[in-house]
C-alpha cells in the first residue's frame, strides 16, 4: 500500500517526531475525519508499505531522519510545494530559498525521479498576483529546481467555502487567464526540462500540451518501481491519484496558509492544542466508544471505501 503523509497536514514540517515513533512501532491510528467514532489502525511495517509519500512545504525537519527511514527498508518520495507567495498568504511557510535548498539536498540523496515539485494552487488577485507575476516567479523557481525534479504539478485555486469573503487576497481564475498561464508555464517548464502536469482538471489544457495526472500517480509509481492500484472512488472530482491511505489529521498544520482546505479552525483556536509525539494517533485520544478497524496488507481499499459517507453529507475525503 502507498501511505500519504499527508494531504491533511504537514507531517514532515511539524510532526516528524510523531511519524518516526509510529514507523518504529510499525503502526499508527487515524481517526475518520467525517465519522469520528471510526478509527483505523494502519500497518506501517515494510512488508505492508510499498511507498511513503511525504507531502510538505518544508521538508527540512525530516532530512536528518531519512537515513533511518531508509534503513527500515522503506521506499519514500517527496512532493514539495514551493509557491511564490508572501507572508500575507502563507504566514508561517519558511523562505522559499530555504525550501528550495532542502529540495535540492533531498534530490541529491534520492534522485530527481522521487522529488516532485508542486506549484499549487495558482492564485490571482487584483493587487499584485497576475499572469506576469506568475511568469516571472515560475521562471525563477524552475532555475532553482532544474535537474532536481522531473515533474511540476499545478492547479488553479478552487474557491471553496472557507475562501468566500477573501476576494482581496485571491479570486477565481478566468478561462482566458488559465490559457495564458498554461501556455506560458509550459514553455518555461520545457526550457528547464521539467514536465508540467495539471491536477484535478476542471478546464481542458491539452491544447497546450499539458496532461492531467494525479499527484500520487501510477506512471510515477511505475518509474520508481512501486506497485499500485487504481482508485475506485476518486478523492475529489477530476482526481487521478492511485490508491493510497492518508495518515494525517485536519486542523493540525501551523503553516496557516489562507487558501488551505485542511485547516477549518482559525489559528488562535488551534494554538493551545497539544500534540503528543508518543501517541498512537496524531492528535487527540481514543474514546472507549470508538471502533478501531485494523487495516493490514497491500491489497487495501482507501480509508473511506470502508464507510458510506452519503448518509453524513459527504462523498469522500482527501
Amino acid at each position: 500500500m502507498i501511505i500519504s503523509a499527508s494531504r491533511r497536514t504537514d507531517i514532515p514540517a511539524f510532526h516528524t517526531e510523531w511519524l518516526m515513533n509510529r514507523l518504529r512501532a510499525g503502526y499508527c491510528l487515524v481517526r475518520n475525519p467525517i465519522y469520528r467514532p471510526l478509527v483505523y489502525k494502519i500497518d506501517l511495517t515494510r512488508k505492508n508499505v510499498d511507498c511513503l509519500v511525504f507531502v510538505t512545504k518544508n521538508p527540512a525537519p525530516i532530512i536528518p531522519h531519512l537515513k533511518e527511514i531508509g534503513s527500515m527498508g522503506h521506499m519514500y518520495m517527496f512532493e514539495v510545494t514551493i509557491t511564490p507567495y508572501g507572508k500575507d498568504l502563507e504566514p508561517r511557510v519558511p523562505a522559499k530559498a530555504d525550501v528550495a535548498e532542502s529540495f535540492r539536498e533531498i534530490s541529491d540523496r534520492i534522485g530527481a525521479d522521487r522529488c516532485l515539485w508542486r506549484y499549487d494552487p495558482i492564485l490571482l488577485n487584483d493587487r499584485y498576483l497576475d499572469v506576469d507575476y506568475h511568469r516571472r516567479k515560475f521562471e525563477l523557481l524552475c532555475r532553482e529546481l532544474e535537474g532536481y525534479t522531473r515533474r511540476c504539478i499545478f492547479s488553479f485555486v478552487d474557491i471553496h467555502d472557507k475562501l468566500i469573503g477573501k476576494e482581496n487576497f485571491f479570486r477565481s481564475v478566468s478561462n482566458r487567464e488559465k490559457d495564458l498561464l498554461a501556455q506560458s508555464l509550459k514553455e518555461i517548464a520545457d526550457r528547464h526540462d521539467i514536465e508540467l502536469t495539471y491536477c484535478c482538471p476542471k478546464y481542458d489544457l491539452s491544447k497546450w500540451g499539458i496532461e492531467a495526472r494525479g499527484c500520487i500517480d501510477g506512471r510515477q509509481m511505475s518509474r520508481i518501481g512501486v506497485p499500485y492500484e487504481e482508485m475506485s472512488n476518486p478523492l475529489r472530482d477530476g482526481c487521478r491519484c492511485v490508491k493510497n491511505i492518508d495518515i494525517g489529521a485536519y486542523d493540525t498544520c501551523p503553516h496557516d496558509c489562507l487558501y488551505c482546505y485542511a485547516n477549518k479552525a482559525k489559528g488562535e483556536a488551534r494554538a493551545g492544542r497539544v500534540y503528543d509525539p508518543e501517541s498512537e494517533i496524531l492528535y487527540g485520544g481514543i474514546d472507549e466508544k470508538d471502533e478501531i478497524v485494523e487495516l493490514k496488507g497491500r491489497d487495501l481499499p482507501r480509508l473511506d471505501d470502508f464507510f458510506d459517507y452519503t448518509q453524513y453529507g459527504g462523498a469522500g475525503i482527501r
